[in-house]
């Protein structure tokens, strides 16, 4: 049975390297499944007749497999076209469509990339930046056709003689704009695996980065991400410069709590009970009770874990006058500021 065709072919220059993808067919016209088949790969850098020119290669390709293909990028200017098909023991697909790319000079590859963990984020930012467009030669004005000379106009029936009757102009369609194809989009294209065994794969977002920075909100705690970021000059199809300098981080969770509120302080003869407010915060750990006097550094009393949210201070001398605060602690560790200071004391 013939195999479907092979899909999504795309050419793209990286760096200086030209790369031909596509996905090889899963069954056959019919729907019966494909086992382990070829792709033969066409490929012409000239202009001409296309089968004819096109030079072939074949290589194995499992059912439904994504393969890219990397050869030296030809000198710039170069059209190099592209088509494939699927072949299964004598039985030849249709031909894919053919992908066209025009080879660009490869732009300047960004560096110094790094990244680093801010809040919940991972900030990126790198240094770079994107050539101008080659600027489009401007259409000469058409000029406007003038009358002919010798020609006379005949006075208009009625009018005064040796007055000439005012020019009419001639009705002239309004000229309709015309369709300009989009610039190509150009920028930085950034890209992001997980550490260890990942792989890059397509770019964070297929829209071009305009500016040198991105905050990474889309990343998981415990896990170490690694970045590389490419100036583009196109995007359909792809031309890229080689891929920056890699930054690594391990995404871990660096926000604190927020404060405790609503702290007072009670003396009482066995010590000064200090109560709180029970925090929101979901990963909340613990609670830290602290005391100061003028002219001393501040010390830890004690720690409780919710749902507590109080604690005597049993070590408070008597007749001497502290300031009391609580902080909250979350389960990786992260202290809140401390809560607003109330004064407190050991009858």
């Amino acid at each position: 049975m013939t195999p479907q065709a092979v899909t999504n072919l795309k050419l793209a220059q990286r760096g200086d390297r030209l790369e031909i993808a596509y996905v090889a067919p899963r069954a056959t016209s019919g729907g019966a499944r494909l086992g382990v088949l070829d792709i033969e790969i066409l490929r012409a850098d000239a202009p001409g007749d296309f089968q004819k020119m096109a030079r072939r290669t074949r290589r194995r390709a499992a059912p439904g497999e994504s393969l890219a293909e990397t050869s030296p990028l030809p000198s710039p200017g170069t059209t190099v076209r592209v088509a494939a098909r699927a072949l299964d023991r004598g039985h030849v697909s249709a031909l894919s469509s053919v992908a066209t790319i025009v080879v660009q000079p490869p732009p300047p590859a960004p560096h110094d990339l790094a990244a680093e963990l801010k809040g919940e984020a991972v900030a990126i930012r790198w240094m770079g930046t994107v050539p101008s467009p080659s600027p489009s030669p401007s259409p000469a004005p058409s000029p406007v056709p003038s009358a002919s000379p010798g020609t006379l106009s005949s006075p208009a029936p009625g009018a005064s003689p040796g007055v000439s009757p005012s020019p009419t102009a001639s009705p002239r369609p309004s000229p309709s704009p015309s369709a300009t194809p989009n610039p190509p989009a150009r920028g930085f294209l950034l890209y992001r695996r997980s550490d260890p065994g990942g792989s890059y794969g397509g770019p964070i977002r297929s829209e071009p980065f305009t500016t040198n920075a991105f905050e990474d909100k889309a990343v998981s705690l415990g896990q170490r991400w690694c970045y590389v970021v490419g100036t583009v000059v196109s995007t359909e199809p792809v031309a890229e410069s080689a891929r920056s300098n890699e930054a690594c981080v391990s995404v871990r969770d660096i926000v604190a709590p927020a404060a405790p509120s609503g702290v007072a302080a009670v003396g009482g003869p066995e010590g000064v009970e200090v109560s709180w407010s029970p925090s929101t915060e979901a990963d909340l750990a613990s609670y830290r009770l602290y005391r100061e006097v003028p002219g001393r550094r501040r010390e830890r009393v004690g720690e409780v874990a919710p749902p507590e949210t109080s604690l005597r201070d049993a070590t408070a001398t008597p007749g001497t006058r502290y300031t009391y605060s609580v902080t909250a602690v979350d389960r990786a560790g992260n202290e809140s500021p401390p809560s607003a200071p109330v004064p407190g004391g050991r009858p």
